[in-house]
Formats: C-alpha cells, sequence, structure tokens
C-alpha cells in the first residue's frame, strides 16, 4: 500500500517520498519495506537504525531522513495500522455441512459455522458473528452480533454473550459455581441454576474460566478485557472498561467497579467489593474491601506509596535491632 493511501486513511499528514508499504515493523527486528510506530522521541534513533521504509509519528516529531506521517494519536494510528497489514483469517463462509447445528437454532445473516462447531438447541447466534471448529454452544444461549469464539471454546446451556465480544480458544463460559453444603459427613452439591452474561465488546482470553450464577448471574460489563487464565467465580459482577490480567483469580459474589485494572496472579477474597478506578498490582491479596480508588500492592494489600515506604524502611531493621539490643542491656546495667 502506498505511504499516501495510509496517511489518508489514518487521516495524517504524510511528509517525504511515496514509498510502498509492505507491512508493519517492530523495534525489534529489521524488515525490508515496512512502516514503523513510534509513540516518543527517545525511540526515534533506534527506529532510525532499522532503515525502515517510512514512520508514523506524534506531531512535531517528523524527520527529512524517511518519509513518515504525522498524527496526533499514534497510538490509535498503530492499532488501525496492525487491522490493514493483518493477515487474512480462515476462508470460510456460511455454515459448514460438517458443523452440527440443532434444528430450530437461529444463525442470523451473514453468521459463519465452520466444521466441527457443536450449535445445540434453541442456540441464537446474530449477524455476522463466528463460531470457530470445535466450539460447543449449549442449548439455549444467546449470541449477539459480530462476535468471534474461537476453536475449543465452549459455552454452557442458557448463557448470554453480547455484541463484538471475542472467546477465545479453551475458555469455559457458565461452569459450575463452587457451591457445596457438608452434612451429615457428606458434602452436598449445592445446584448452580444461575447465567453467565457478557456486556458488548468483551473479550475473555484463552483457557479462562468463568462460573455461572448460583441463582441469577454472573456479569461482566462492556469493554472489559480478560487475558489467559483468568478465574471469575460464580455472581462475580464485573464492571465496564476494566482489565484483568493472567492468572488472576475472583471469588464468588464480588462487585467489580468500573474501570479497575487487576494485574496478573492477583487473588480477591469472596463477598467483597472494589471501588472504580482501582489499581491491584501483581500478587496481591485482597481479604477486604477497597472502598477508595488507588494503587494497592502487597497481601493484605496496601496503597502502593505506603507499601514502598515500609520495603524502604525494612533495610533499615537489622540495624535498628542491634541498637535497641544495646540499649536493653546498658539500661540493665544501669539498674543494677
Amino acid at each position: 500500500m502506498k505511504l499516501s493511501k495510509i496517511a489518508e486513511i489514518l487521516n495524517g499528514t504524510r511528509y517525504g517520498d511515496d514509498v510502498e508499504i509492505e507491512r508493519v515493523g517492530s523495534l525489534e527486528e529489521k524488515f525490508e519495506n515496512a512502516v514503523l510506530y513510534i509513540e516518543k522521541k527517545k525511540f526515534l534513533d533506534k527506529a532510525l537504525s532499522l532503515d525502515p521504509a517510512a514512520l508514523v509519528v506524534p506531531m512535531g516529531m517528523k524527520t527529512g531522513e524517511v518519509p513518515c506521517i504525522e498524527l496526533d494519536d499514534p497510538k490509535l494510528a498503530f492499532i488501525k495500522l496492525l487491522e490493514l497489514f493483518a493477515p487474512e483469517g480462515a476462508d470460510y463462509s456460511g455454515i459448514s455441512k460438517d458443523a452440527h447445528v440443532a434444528e430450530g437454532a437461529v444463525i442470523g445473516k451473514g453468521a459463519v459455522i465452520m466444521p466441527g462447531a457443536v450449535i445445540m438447541r434453541g442456540v441464537q447466534i446474530g449477524e455476522g458473528s463466528i463460531i470457530y471448529p470445535g466450539c460447543i454452544i449449549e442449548q439455549n444461549v444467546f449470541i449477539g452480533s459480530k462476535s468471534v469464539l474461537y476453536s475449543g471454546a465452549i459455552v454452557r446451556e442458557r448463557c448470554v454473550i453480547g455484541d463484538e465480544c471475542i472467546i477465545h480458544s479453551g475458555a469455559v463460559l457458565g461452569s459450575d459455581g463452587f457451591g457445596y453444603y457438608e452434612k451429615d459427613g457428606r458434602v452436598i452439591k449445592i445446584p448452580q441454576i444461575g447465567i453467565v452474561k457478557l456486556g458488548n465488546r468483551v473479550e475473555i482470553g484463552a483457557n479462562c474460566t468463568i462460573d455461572r450464577a448460583t441463582v441469577g448471574a454472573t456479569e461482566i460489563g462492556d469493554d472489559t478485557k480478560l487475558d489467559n487464565l483468568v478465574h471469575v467465580a460464580h455472581n462475580v459482577k464485573i464492571g465496564k472498561c476494566c482489565y484483568i490480567a493472567a492468572l488472576a483469580g475472583i471469588s464468588g459474589s464480588v462487585t467489580v467497579g468500573n474501570h479497575v485494572a487487576i494485574m496478573g496472579q492477583v487473588g480477591i477474597g469472596d463477598h467483597l467489593s472494589i471501588a472504580d478506578g482501582t489499581i491491584i498490582l501483581g500478587q496481591s491479596g485482597i481479604p477486604n474491601d477497597i472502598k477508595k480508588a488507588d494503587i494497592y500492592i502487597g497481601t493484605p494489600i496496601r496503597q502502593v506509596r505506603e507499601h514502598h515506604r515500609i520495603n524502604s524502611a525494612l533495610k533499615y531493621l537489622p540495624e535498628l535491632l542491634k541498637r535497641v539490643r544495646i540499649l536493653e542491656e546498658k539500661l540493665k546495667g544501669d539498674k543494677s
């Protein structure tokens, strides 16, 4: 694609020759005929050393050394570049004869059901959604328009998926919640009769597990993104525009506000509430409600500023203990 065409699509200003672009490059490796994206001036020399065909840069950073496109939001431009040069997906259309689609299932216009997918009775799949091979969509599931379920994803009965969602391979939506009652030396399973409900533009990473509610719904709000290997227990409510990184575990009946970021290996105890805008750093343990938005870390958690002050003070602890012992010995000697 010509650089002038790319500038037009990105709504940016082109400087230099109208070169031909074949791919999006990386600052980690040299590619021929590539366009590179840089967000800060400190990366400019590194980018130029890779001999790119062109650069995409913020306003005021153009250089005469190579052709470039200047624009207000280079990060958004990078996203559009990746979309422009993305390899084509699987070449399928319609409903494969090698898929199992139950009689009475409703498949929207332009939806794609690939070989080996299983669509059970009562399922509704919206316009333009794509179901990859090996997916199992159990009875009475609703999937909105333009959603994508990659190979091996499983959606259990009656769950609801909104529009433009992405469910990656191995994810399980609607597995039973972890509910039991011990009586007379026996462990009795509590029936889990609720559902999982995803909003619009939710992304669920590979091998995530999201439990159905005991009663009602486990809910994940619009534009929330889950990394791989995240566990969400029964009756959890997660708000809009949240980010949850790999290996985080959220116990039952937790309420997570909007615009919350939960980093890797965080564990959250049951029946807690997390305030809007909270950031929880990796490997933290949450035993109590978080009522005020801040950045938290540790087990149990502390505000990150307090955590750093305590850690800074710890290196002085051996010397302080030594001084205390000396003072104690002196006091004993004075008393005698």
